[in-house]
């Protein structure tokens, strides 16, 4: 009997081609939705891609795809949510979803809670965990008001990560064409504060102000993991930032696979006090000044690189389909370290900030990319996710490109040829109702 399907959303991240190669790979066929039909896990041999009609990536038409093609596969499927709003889609809409996907996850006000910066300090605070000092505003007389008080230099935060991502405040907080998207505002003093609060506020008013945990990045350490319905951890796994883009306060380039006791301490005594259920990961700082650990951010989805668990020997979201469905699965807690994970693209980018800053030379560099390693999107079973990605670099041919890559691709597929696989053009999409027709690059 053929295994009961998963399905990502979105396609466009490594998590996503962490979940298909460690299902597909066991046999298990995977769909995958997003708005771009050639996003790196839509171009991937163990997906089947499902893009969303015009693009449209509104609440109620990535719902209503959901549905559509939970109803159409015909059996109940397991759901991984990779990006913050997947997260709270699926979680508000649970019920519903529930009907035709498996997944676990805690309750909404618990989600909500962990996914915004102010609710997570508060859980941190409820349960002991040190976090850096935070003030969360709203206008600018409550900006003003706190302004001198601050322990400069402090960081902007959004209160909600995906707030910051339209091209408005990406370009204004934008200083280094090769540092990737900023996630944050530093500022030295309250008149920068004030200003770049002004600036942004007219998109977003609600910011936190934060302390800054000192250190170099890497002292950022990151514990990944899968708990039970009973908040039983079935996997644990963790790893070391070892380099960051944007540097200074960005998502990890560049890991390595590590054990740390007291991180998995830590991490466990707040999961255990919100009792917490599902996938996820807890980043931690520690800080220079005292050695302690300080509750940087809570991802409650599989992050971009969770996938080095599997290399290293606990394959988190095999893990988390198993629970899903009820399936026994035994727990993995042993694993190599020193394993590392490599977003060649975007370390390369960091290699430059951090050389010129004069942290990293370049022989440096080069020696960390040998030994035992897991590359980001490249994989030698599955390597058109790796060409995918390096032809949205070619503009002036990339439509010519990617045309003979839509006919190498469908030679080379696992799934899309079988029967429980029909082919996109046959899931109906249009039939249902949606306006537009779907871009297929």
């Amino acid at each position: 009997m053929t295994p009961a399907p998963a399905v990502v959303i979105p396609a466009e991240r490594p998590a996503s081609l962490g979940v298909a190669r460690s299902l597909g790979r066991r046999g298990i066929p995977v769909y995958g939705i997003d708005a771009d039909p050639w996003a790196i896990g839509m171009a991937s041999r163990y997906v089947a891609p499902c893009p969303l009609p015009g693009g449209d990536m509104s609440d109620s038409n990535r719902l209503r795809i959901l549905m559509s093609l939970g109803r159409r596969l015909g059996r109940r499927s397991v759901l991984f949510a990779v990006s913050d709003d997947a997260v709270l889609l699926c979680s508000k809409h649970r019920e519903e979803l529930q009907e035709h996907y498996s997944f676990v996850m805690p309750d909404h006000h618990t989600i909500t809670s962990l996914l915004t910066k102010d609710g997570l300090h508060r859980m941190a605070e409820k349960h002991g965990i040190p976090a850096p000092q935070m003030y969360s505003v709203a206008s600018l007389a409550e900006a003003e008001r706190i302004a001198d008080e601050l322990p400069y230099p402090v960081i902007i935060k959004p209160v909600f990560s995906p707030s910051w991502l339209n091209p408005e405040i990406r370009g204004m907080l934008q200083t280094n064409p090769l540092g990737g998207a900023p996630k944050v505002a530093v500022c030295a003093d309250a008149q920068e504060l004030l200003k770049t609060y002004q600036r942004i506020a007219v998109h977003d008013p609600r910011m936190i102000f934060e302390e800054i945990i000192p250190g170099e990045d890497e002292r950022l350490l990151y514990f990944c993991f899968y708990l039970n319905r009973n908040s039983e951890p079935l996997a644990t796994f963790a790893g070391v930032k070892h380099r960051i883009l944007p540097v200074g306060f960005g998502s990890a380039s560049y890991v390595k696979s590590a054990h740390d006791p007291a991180l998995e301490e830590i991490s466990l005594k707040l999961l255990s006090g919100c009792r917490y259920q599902g996938l996820g990961g807890v980043e931690f700082k520690k800080d220079s000044r005292d050695g302690e650990y300080k509750l940087i951010e809570l991802n409650a989805r599989l992050g971009m690189w969770d996938s080095l668990g599997a290399r290293c020997g606990i394959d988190i979201p095999h893990i988390a389909y198993c629970d899903a469905l009820e399936i026994p699965v035994q727990a993995q807690h042993g694993y190599r370290a020193g394993v590392s994970w490599i977003d060649f693209q975007r370390d390369a980018r960091a290699f430059l900030t951090y050389r010129s800053r004069g942290e990293l030379t370049f022989p440096q560099w080069a020696r960390s990319l040998t030994g035992e390693k897991d590359w980001a999107v490249f994989s030698a079973d599955d390597w058109m996710p790796a060409v995918s990605s390096l032809v949205e670099q070619f503009q002036p041919v990339k439509g010519l490109i990617k045309r003979k890559l839509r006919r190498l691709r469908r030679q080379t597929s696992d799934f899309a040829n079988r029967p429980l696989h029909p082919p996109v053009e046959a899931m109906g999409w249009e039939s249902e109702g949606t306006q537009g027709t779907v871009d297929r690059g």
